[in-house]
């Protein structure tokens, strides 16, 4: 006789294929119960993938930046190869322009990647996305910044760092050499393979942030193994009525998870390579991607390809623990077994003991600290998880039997399957936690600390300088004019800015360099001699003395009136001198950060010849309509013809290019408000599928005259007290570990309430969302068929 103990494997492998048929047959019924843990299975298997391909994607972002980079601090000496290199970045409708001036220096000059040659003056080559702009109807206003230059090609995608940047190489014959306004190198790209740096707190951030939308992605997947439970149950009940054991059962069990897994796996990776294209619009740290850079690294993607199957069986078998499968039907956790909290507090609790030691240093930064701070993160995030099946117990014990009938229905559904409420709203409540704690952790290290008079005066205020020493003296008038008469410019005030020192002004040091200079000059009229200091009255020839912000220079005692000065003292020339009037006035300085930069000695034009100033810094104070909302691109337009290198600094929020830190924040917020969805539609199915499983009770409600509108603000109960509960836990943690993270980078803690709001608000959103899409089937179940039987 045949002995199957002598062949476990066999019987094993034999079970396990049973499970995986009962999977993918059985009807529409199986194979909708299939298709809802494939989809939700899936979905989480394409966020982990692409969490697998941001390596990949970010190092050939990096490795494009670094092929591409002209750093205008090095200096080459003139030969064939050698290419003179301006900056020339601008912005346009909160996009930023990268922006070059080159100027060969000889018949083989150096080529930056992507462009097969350099333009020659009037020529420019442009990157495919800033073509497109150019062409269409909303760069019409851009295309007058660029309305005397010709595009003769476009930059290809390895000169680029996304495929929607806007960037462009243009031609001239106008660097004089290298010096302030240019660098002169021999080849584009780093000497060194130097690695990506960036602020350490933003890294935190991004780490975090990373971690949280990472951690309700693995409980989802967790929930998704367990939809259709209650029929699997039974269908194992009948075998069991059949003969077979309870090993047998549960490797059945084990092997329907594991073909559910299989087909979450092929399903997640199709909709990873649908959603690479979506992910090329993304840009982070000034890098974007190609679809081409979104592929998984090898070992990350086989740990996923690994993890889901083997987690997808053990939750499986994990939830089997209490429930026992008898021949006669499924008995569940008969026994009321009382949740205990203590050991759910283990989880959070080590977390935080992770990252109260680096919150005590006050470090980020290294592997080991980066290391610390994300598995810190994961344990807290996750202790929310295991928090919430207890908090939900215990607040769920407490419903009285009185009420509406609406609110009787829930509390007693929700009283006899707390577990599989906490377990669909769990994803939720750590994608939130998690959400807010970035929220806060952003909100923190984003602010600019400034008080009061240092912020700006006006909202619609940009700043127009040559920060390159560009622009020569002599031009400086007919700049402002320009820039006052420019479309929805209300005024300008403009001044140059210079240093001087005490006569004699000799070098002090054996390479001929002098000294920093003891005070900084200002030459402008009088309207912007005001937005400077506290001046009363002026008039051209006047001179005011002031002492501006705590800079070392400012230690030093005015120049008194009748002192003589040297102006603009440089290496290897003889600076020229100039005698502080007798007439000149001490007065008080304006504390605006952003006006005018202040200076010590403050001159008219009639009391300073402008002349004088070898290179001076050339600033103009801009203030701009607000009914005309593309002033500033007026404004830009205009400083680009008055020279491509004067820079426009938008200091008042006034159509500039978003932060770095509101960028990461949308792009966090944006992530965290995906998650919500993905889980929302988790939550969808698992309340779908406990409609279906009660179908013969609701036809029995039907039957006795329940009204349809009882029943459905019943499933709405249901479905909102778990979340209710588990947005409050979720809130609360959020703010804790946002609190916990603010200490470590050493930030104030402002909370962000407009973002805590959106995402409560997303998350009620789903609640309703879940509810108007279950009742179709509500009410299609509702119905006298529902009580026959075969």
């Amino acid at each position: 006789m045949y002995d199957h103990r002598r062949r476990p494997v066999r019987r094993w492998c034999r079970d396990v294929a049973m499970g995986a048929r009962f999977a993918v047959s059985g009807g529409r019924a199986g194979w909708i119960r299939t298709a809802l843990t494939a989809l939700g299975v899936g979905l989480g298997v394409a966020v982990l993938l692409v969490a697998a391909a941001v390596p990949h994607a970010v190092g050939t972002a990096v490795a494009r930046d670094h092929a591409r980079d002209d750093t205008l601090t090095r200096t080459s000496p003139a030969s064939a190869r050698t290419v003179l290199v301006a900056r020339t970045d601008s912005g346009y409708h909160q996009q930023n322009v990268r922006g070059r001036l080159v100027q060969p220096e000889g018949d083989r000059p150096a080529l930056p990647p992507g462009v097969p040659r350099l333009p020659g003056p009037g020529e420019m080559v442009v990157s495919p996305a800033l073509a497109d702009l150019l062409a269409s109807p909303d760069g019409a206003v851009l295309r007058e910044r660029f309305a005397d230059v010709r595009v003769v090609g476009r930059i290809g995608d390895e000169g680029l760092a996304g495929p929607g940047e806007l960037a462009y190489y243009r031609g001239t014959d106008r660097l004089s050499g290298a010096g302030p306004e240019a660098a002169r190198i021999a080849s584009f790209g780093r000497d060194v393979d130097a690695p990506f740096t960036t602020n350490p707190q933003l890294v935190t951030a991004l780490l975090v942030g990373s971690v949280a939308l990472l951690a309700p992605v693995a409980v989802f997947i967790a929930a998704a193994v367990r939809f259709g439970g209650e029929r699997r149950d039974r269908r194992l009940a009948a075998l069991r009525l059949v003969g077979t054991d309870r090993s047998t059962t549960r490797r059945i069990a084990a092997g329907e998870a594991l073909a559910g897994s299989l087909l979450g796996l092929l399903a997640g990776a199709v909709l990873f390579l649908a959603a690479r294209y979506p992910l090329a619009r993304i840009r982070v740290l000034g890098l974007g991607v190609f679809p081409r850079d979104v592929v998984p690294d090898p070992w990350p993607a086989a740990l996923v390809v690994l993890a889901v199957p083997v987690v997808s069986v053990g939750v499986a078998l994990f939830t089997m623990r209490r429930v026992t499968v008898e021949p006669l039907g499924v008995t569940r956790s008969a026994p009321v077994v009382r949740r205990r909290l203590w050991w759910r507090l283990l989880t959070p609790a080590a977390g935080a003991a992770l990252l109260w030691p680096a919150a005590v240093r006050g470090t980020t930064v290294g592997t080991w600290a980066g290391i610390q701070v994300a598995a810190g993160t994961s344990l807290l995030l996750l202790g929310v998880a295991a928090v919430l099946p207890w908090l939900l117990d215990a607040s769920v014990s407490r419903f009285g039997g009185g009420g509406v009938p609406s609110w009787q229905l829930a509390a007693r559904r929700l009283q006899l399957s707390t577990t599989a409420a906490a377990r669909s709203v769990s994803g939720i409540t750590v994608a939130v936690a998690g959400a807010v704690a970035v929220q806060l952790l952003l909100a923190g290290i984003g602010t600019n600390d400034l008080p009061e008079p240092y912020r700006p005066s006006d909202g619609n205020q940009v700043q127009v300088a040559s920060w390159q020493r560009v622009l020569p003296a002599s031009r400086a008038p007919e700049a402002y004019h320009r820039l006052r008469e420019t479309t929805g410019v209300r005024e300008a005030y403009g001044a140059l800015i210079d240093g001087a020192g005490p006569v004699p002004a000799r070098p002090n040091r054996a390479d001929g360099v002098y000294d920093p200079e003891p005070y900084r000059l200002a030459v402008a009229d009088c309207d912007a001699l005001r937005r400077m200091a506290r001046v009363d009255r002026c008039a051209d020839g006047d001179v005011f003395l002031t002492r501006v912000g705590d800079m070392p220079e400012d230690t030093a005692p005015l120049p008194a009136p009748g002192a003589r000065l040297a102006v603009a003292p440089a290496p290897g020339g003889h600076p020229a001198s100039w005698t502080v009037p007798d007439t000149a006035r001490t007065v008080a300085a304006r504390d605006s950060f952003f006006s005018l930069h202040g200076a010590n000695v403050l001159a008219t034009p009639g009391a300073l010849d402008p002349a004088l100033l070898r290179a001076p810094l050339t600033e103009v104070e801009v203030h701009l309509d607000p009914d005309r909302p593309d002033a500033i691109e007026y404004v830009r337009n205009t400083a680009a013809r008055i020279d491509p290198r004067l820079g426009v600094l938008p200091t008042g929020g006034a159509g500039g290019t978003p932060g770095l830190y509101d960028m990461v924040r949308s792009a966090l917020q944006a992530g965290a408000v995906a998650v919500l969805c993905l889980i929302g539609g988790g939550l969808l199915l698992s309340a779908l599928e406990q409609l279906r499983d009660r179908g013969r009770l609701l036809s029995v409600l039907d039957a006795h005259g329940t009204p349809r509108g009882t029943l459905g603000r019943s499933v709405l109960w249901q479905t909102a007290v778990p979340v209710v509960l588990g947005l409050a836990l979720a809130v609360g943690c959020g703010l804790g570990l946002g609190v916990l993270l603010l200490h470590l980078v050493n930030r104030p803690v402002l909370p962000d309430w407009t973002g805590i709001a959106v995402l409560t608000g997303t998350a009620g959103a789903v609640i309703l969302a879940v509810t108007a899409l279950s009742l179709p089937l509500l009410w299609r179940l509702m119905r006298p068929e529902g009580l026959r039987t075969e």
